[in-house]
């Protein structure tokens, strides 16, 4: 049996995916963005090297456990990337809703107070209202019944 499907169910589930791989993206871009003007702040700023070489960022301790935590956050929105473009539709839904969840999470919590910080944290909160947007609009593709082939 054929069935004539036309493509758009199939270009607007690939568009979305495409739209969600590219977000996750700008979101990753802005954190390292913002980790690099970090760093040049640090050097700029009197002090700031001297708490950091004393194992502290600010009042925060810093240790293995600690960093370990935080390459696993930043991974979150890495695999993003890749899982946006590659999961179903079902698992995507939910891995794009927990993902933004705790990558929201861990932009907050970190404890920049300084201008730049604080605007590229805005545009990744934003990137992720976004994604959330994005994620809770996106509606199951068209599926075929067993056997069937699209013409």
């Amino acid at each position: 049996m054929t069935i004539s499907m036309t493509t758009a169910d199939t270009s607007q589930d690939a568009h979305i995916r495409r739209k969600l791989a590219t977000l996750w993206l700008l979101v990753m871009l802005n954190m390292v963005y913002a980790d690099i003007l970090a760093f040049v702040s640090a050097f700029i700023t009197p002090g700031v090297i001297d708490t950091l070489m004393s194992g502290y960022s600010g009042s925060v301790k810093l240790s293995q456990p600690l960093l370990l935590v935080s390459a696993l956050l930043i991974e979150v929105p890495i695999m993003m990337i890749l899982f946006s473009q590659f999961l179903g539709y079902q698992l995507n839904r939910v891995c794009n809703l927990v993902a933004v969840q705790l990558t929201f999470v861990f932009v907050l919590s970190g404890v920049e107070t300084d201008p730049f910080y604080l605007f590229l944290a805005a545009i990744q909160l934003s990137l992720l209202l976004a994604i959330a947007w994005t994620t809770l609009r996106w509606r199951a593709p068209a599926t075929l019944p067993q056997g069937s082939t699209i013409s």
